[in-house]
């Protein structure tokens, strides 16, 4: 018994030895550990540093929002086949994936909402005016994102003009 005993006092002096030892190593070793030292990814490229003006600041957010509120009207980026084929575009990287190619609301990631993402083929949206349509796509509504940061002025009015389009020849 005394045998055992003295064997695992001995075991347990070691380990706290072994511990100590580590630790201080730990602790004074100059290169510094594996989780201290910065992540090399050579296949990836360093994030460019963004121009301050790229992120709206708060004061032309709300001039935008008195835009939409009192004298709004759809631009023209030129020729009106151009501002559709924008729209077309625009439409196929920021709203189809929940409102569909067909604009019915039945877009990859749409369906997996409840309720589903507006018809906007559907009444409800044809009755919008094209202000109301501009501040919803600006600043979402209940259920649908904000997009006033992701979308330019430009690229809305383009959307706006290309959902309208659509609407007629549905019509």
């Amino acid at each position: 018994m005394k045998k055992v005993l003295f064997l695992a006092v001995f075991v347990s002096l070691v380990l706290t030895g072994v511990y100590t030892v580590i630790t201080l190593y730990d602790s004074n070793l100059k290169p510094g550990r594996m989780y201290q030292t910065p992540v090399v990814r050579p296949h990836e490229e360093p994030e460019l540093i963004m121009d301050k003006r790229t992120i709206a600041n708060t004061k032309s957010e709300a001039l935008l929002r008195e835009l939409v509120k009192t004298d709004f009207t759809l631009t023209s980026i030129g020729p009106a086949q151009v501002m559709l084929a924008k729209g077309e575009k625009d439409y196929k990287a920021f709203c189809s994936h929940c409102h569909g190619p067909k604009m019915d609301g039945l877009g990859t990631v749409g369906q997996s909402f409840s309720p589903l993402p507006t018809d906007l083929a559907g009444e409800k949206t044809v009755a919008m005016s094209d202000r109301e349509l501009f501040a919803f796509i600006s600043y979402g509504g209940k259920k649908a994102p904000a997009l006033a940061s992701s979308m330019s002025v430009e690229s809305r009015n383009a959307v706006i003009r290309y959902i309208r389009h659509i609407q007629k020849a549905d019509r």
